[in-house]
């Protein structure tokens, strides 16, 4: 009984041992950003510099180097991205990066994700790469990756250690895509007035493309009449410099907004016409 005990307990101390979660040097990190229509998140591990020389020492330079720690670096799209005029289809790729001492980086996109670390990095697979030059910065104790300046066709992909700092411009075609997107949801046919109305609001509100608009607006009209049509031309008149007939279509945008119960709708276009009223 007593040898039945010692077994029992030592499978169990063996597997809390097993179990038991420590705290890692480089733990793990994930960054997720939308670009337009596309998505771009970037897996990867955060070393710290602890006091150590990093840039020529702890990541030698003119070497291959796993930008990170761990596990190879990753990074996935959601759609086909371009890198200094490189296309990278959607996918996951690793990343890795090559130092220079005169104050430039490689960048390499590969298609071998099976990687932990650069060991097994291989150039025949890279699907893109792209030389940056690096910039001092005050000192990153952790190592950061980040994608900043967003807009709807780019971002950066931004990288700081130590007192080092590169910025790569990742680029969508995200009008490509939205083109691809609109054409498809008018050939199903379905809620074609609110079909029109998004296509409008795109084109007035994010590429300031008047003609364009009216022109979905128009067809969506003529699907179905809505507060919301009426009102996004009302707004585009007003833009134009056409007060007195952005008030007439706003009043029927109200009068549209208050027969289909949408307070929140209705109450937008009421503040918005006393507004213009004023102004008029």
């Amino acid at each position: 009984m007593k040898k039945l005990f010692f077994f029992l307990a030592a499978g169990l101390m063996g597997g809390t041992a097993v179990a038991q979660d420590l705290p890692q040097p480089s733990p793990a990190a994930k960054v997720e950003q939308v670009v337009g229509l596309t998505t771009i998140s970037i897996d990867y591990s955060r070393p710290s510099v602890k006091g150590r020389t990093i840039f020529g020492d702890l990541v030698p330079y003119d070497e291959v180097w796993r930008l990170g720690a761990n596990a190879c670096t990753k990074i996935t799209l959601s759609t086909e991205a371009f890198v200094q005029g490189q296309s990278i289809e959607a996918g996951t790729y690793a990343v890795f990066a090559i130092p220079y001492a005169n104050g430039t980086w490689k960048i390499l996109f590969n298609s071998n994700t099976e990687q932990r670390g650069a060991g097994s990095y291989d150039s025949a697979l890279d699907v893109a790469t792209a030389m940056v030059k690096t910039k001092e910065s005050p000192l990153t104790e952790t190592f950061t990756i980040s994608l900043t300046d967003v807009t709807n066709n780019s971002a950066n992909l931004s990288i700081k250690w130590e007192n080092v700092h590169v910025e790569l411009p990742i680029e969508v075609e995200t009008e490509k895509i939205a083109q691809a997107n609109i054409k498809a949801a008018i050939a199903k046919g379905e809620d074609l007035d609110k079909v029109y109305y998004k296509a409008a609001d795109y084109y007035f509100n994010s590429l300031n493309n008047e003609k364009k608009a009216l022109g979905y607006i128009h067809k969506g009209l003529s699907a179905k009449e809505g507060h919301a049509l009426y009102f996004l031309r009302a707004q585009i008149l007003k833009k134009q410099g056409h007060t007195k007939e952005a008030i007439e279509e706003a009043g029927k945008a109200y009068d549209l907004a208050i027969t289909a119960e949408q307070k929140g709708w209705s109450d937008y276009i009421k503040e918005n016409l006393e507004n213009w009223k004023k102004k008029d």
